[in-house]
């Protein structure tokens, strides 16, 4: 992991602060459990910082020990940092039965996503539970360029917008940045014919996803809903037509559930 780009770059920016949150960054699903020495390769930072860090984080109640070999593990302080974000969006639990229903009709899992940064996050999912299905939890996330919802998303915001994203995403990750180029230029098609992306088996050949942004943003968040789903190859586009007009369709439902109008219906 790269340090901030931000580092030095402004007179009010907290190297330290910037460093700390580096060490919290630095945790995810493949590996919930870091030593010291993983902490310093993942972030780049020396030794003496990543001990002083971690012996603050762990008195903050933000990190915790785990076991013998001296590794450490979030606590339940970032609980309550992620808590009052999370709960201030009402999208989720508006926009759940929908999402449900849908999801059971095209027999797929369906997402809500925000942007991160880099990443399309995604804040909920409701699946089917079987072990074909990829498990994607709150919290999970894509790099933007590689996933359906991330290039509806980058399709759908301003064009300065979408190239400074594009441009910082060309200066910190230049081979996923070259991978995956050419298909989001092909997502602003889809946008336009469709009204939704389509992502073909980035990573895993038997599914395809479909993504629908709503038509702005809401509490200054652009959402983006996705739906994944297991097909067989003579029918993948079909059944993604099919999911993205389904999905396209609920993402207007949910709008007007919330009082938002959608500019164009079709």
């Amino acid at each position: 992991m790269s340090r901030p780009a931000a580092e030095g770059a402004d007179d009010q920016f907290t190297v330290t602060l910037a460093r700390g949150l580096q060490i919290l960054q630095a945790f995810s699903s493949a590996k919930p459990v870091l030593t010291n020495g993983e902490l310093v390769a993942l972030t780049g930072l020396g030794k003496a910082t990543v001990s002083r860090l971690v012996f603050t984080l762990i008195e903050l109640g933000y990190l915790r020990r785990e076991g013998l070999r001296g590794g450490y593990s979030l606590d339940t302080g970032v609980l309550m940092l992620c808590y009052p974000l999370l709960a201030g969006m009402d999208i989720r639990q508006i926009a759940r039965p929908w999402m449900r229903d849908l999801g059971e009709r095209v027999d797929g899992t369906v997402s809500l996503c925000v942007r991160d940064r880099a990443s399309i996050i995604y804040l909920d999912s409701v699946r089917k539970v079987d072990r074909e299905t990829p498990w994607v939890d709150i919290g999970s996330s894509l790099p933007l360029v590689a996933s359906a919802a991330g290039r509806a998303w980058l399709c759908s915001v301003p064009r300065a917008q979408r190239a400074a994203v594009m441009n910082k995403i060309r200066l910190q990750m230049p081979e996923v940045f070259a991978a995956n180029l050419k298909d989001v230029e092909k997502t602003q098609s889809q946008m336009q014919r469709y009204g939704f992306s389509i992502n073909r088996g980035a990573y895993d050949v038997r599914r395809v996803a479909v993504a629908v942004p709503m038509h702005k943003p809401l509490h200054g968040e652009l959402i983006v809903f996705s739906c994944s789903l297991l097909t067989d190859e003579p029918l993948r586009m079909a059944k993604a037509r099919e999911a993205g007009y389904a999905l396209r369709a609920m993402v207007r439902s949910v709008e007007a559930a919330i009082g938002m109008r959608a500019i164009d219906e079709e």
